[in-house]
């Protein structure tokens, strides 16, 4: 039996050894986690970590339910708080078994590992470079028919655009009405100023085959504690917490989690932050010559290289440099001449830009 790997971005020790790079030094592009770090109440929580080990954690976060269903304008029994949101990816195979999933491509590639952990028959869909990568309704339409579940990703992950707004309420619908079940990855849309417009969370109550996934360890920078949160009816809610075990989320992720929220200018520092960046970033890769930067609503860029340059040439090279970028050869539907790069301060993306820019250069000349 052949086995998926798990290839993400990240793999800081890795890299480290295989370059001979201090890991503190390196520059991580490959990560999309805010780059202002997470906020200062959470570094004083993890500095006295020590008082959250020796306590059992609440087994369901009931506390940071309410909490977060107050914010959200939902109820309670709507949410699921988990270790991390690619832990609800697989809870929700597990629990609905669907024998056919769609996935819509390029996008993160869990969807479809946990698809196949599952013995599910993964059918794709291809999502155009030349058309922005944006789903045609009427094409996802006639894709969708036949399928027990559909995964979508918006922000998308490595493309950065977002489901169209048009379409998705006719597409709900029209899974609705065919019993399809429909699974939303919002993981990136924490950093949107108009998430909460864009949000399906708003259709979670008509919809009791919609779930939707959120994560909270990239925008509050906390991915070494993990925590992610799914939304969707109670009653399908309740169905799916049969298959998760307690105390899945360690007292310190809840701590943490319950004390960031409260942070409101850090979250609008963070969005108003990335988006500024995100453009400075974005103009300056376009202005190399070889790089196409593709529009992202995200906080990362999805770069398509020139015919004389490959992704793993471009990794190498800027590897040495102790620049780690993200190789997405491994996406459905891309190959070697994509990248992805995570948004960081000015600084550091002004440094990318001049690598890339040296880099580029000497491949073309070659």
């Amino acid at each position: 039996m052949s086995i998926v790997k798990h290839q993400h971005g990240g793999n800081l020790t890795l890299m480290a050894e295989k370059y001979g790079l201090e890991p503190e030094k390196i520059i991580d592009f490959s990560v999309n986690v805010n780059p202002l770090g997470p906020p200062e109440g959470v570094k004083t929580l993890v500095d006295n970590w020590i008082s959250y080990v020796s306590v059992y954690p609440e087994p369901y976060c009931d506390t940071l339910k309410e909490d977060y269903a107050s914010r959200l304008g939902i109820s309670p029994e709507s949410l699921i708080f988990s270790n991390g949101a690619v832990e609800l990816i697989y809870m929700v195979m597990q629990a609905l078994r669907p024998a056919t999933v769609l996935i819509p491509g390029p996008t993160f590639r869990e969807y479809e590992i946990a698809a196949r952990a599952f013995q599910a028959k993964v059918k794709h869909f291809r999502l155009a470079p030349e058309k922005g990568f944006l789903p045609a309704l009427k094409a996802l339409m006639c894709a969708v028919r036949g399928v027990d579940m559909i995964f979508l990703c918006s922000p998308n992950n490595p493309t950065g655009n977002l489901f169209p707004q048009e379409s998705l309420g006719q597409f709900l619908d029209f899974c609705d009405t065919r019993g399809i079940f429909v699974v939303i990855d919002e993981s990136f849309l924490i950093f949107h100023n108009c998430r909460q417009e864009l949000s399906a969370v708003r259709d979670i109550m008509d919809k009791r085959n919609l779930f939707v996934l959120q994560s909270l360890t990239k925008f509050f920078s906390i991915p070494g504690l993990r925590l992610g949160y799914g939304v969707a009816h109670p009653d399908t809610i309740a169905f799916l917490s049969r298959f998760q075990p307690p105390w899945q989320v360690n007292a310190l992720a809840q701590a943490s989690a319950a004390e960031a929220v409260q942070d409101e200018s850090y979250a609008y520092n963070t969005r108003t932050f990335v988006e500024q960046e995100r453009k400075q970033l974005a103009a300056a890769l376009s202005a190399v010559e070889g790089i196409k930067v593709y529009p992202s609503e995200a906080p990362y860029l999805l770069l398509e290289l020139g015919a004389a340059l490959t992704a793993p040439f471009m990794v190498d090279g800027l590897a040495q440099k102790g620049i780690l970028v993200r190789d997405c050869s491994n996406f459905a539907y891309l190959d070697d001449r994509f990248l992805r790069v995570a948004v960081k301060n000015r600084e550091k993306n002004r440094l990318l830009a001049r690598e890339l820019t040296v880099l580029v250069s000497s491949g073309l000349q070659k």
